[in-house]
């Protein structure tokens, strides 16, 4: 249930058990990123947007087709008119905060 690194007993990644929002932090706001939202939003205006008092968790896909099975997301959004990889939508979400918080 884990991936280790190839030159010691480093764990890079745990598998965690369902459900996944036993995981998040009390109180967050949980907002899904999906091209097939209504609600179309320039990523770097969004982040600048949120609140800072609150933990915000964002749930991504990481396939090419389909859509999140997301009930528990408070919002959903998204940054593209066009479907975009799992990759690139985190890519983006990252430099957002990144523009946010100056970190260049």
């Amino acid at each position: 249930m884990s991936i280790r690194a190839t030159n010691g007993p480093e764990k890079l990644l745990k598998v965690i058990k369902n459900p996944v929002t036993d995981h998040f932090p009390t109180g967050c706001r949980k907002i899904g990123l999906t091209h097939k939202a209504k609600k179309i939003v320039n990523i770097n205006e969004y982040v600048a947007s949120l609140p800072t008092d609150q933990p915000i968790v964002f749930v991504c896909g990481a396939f090419a087709h389909g859509k999140v099975q997301d009930e528990y997301v408070d919002e959903e959004i998204s940054i593209s008119d066009y479907p975009l990889s799992g990759s690139v939508v985190c890519g983006k979400v990252c430099c957002a905060f990144e523009q946010l918080y100056g970190i260049l």
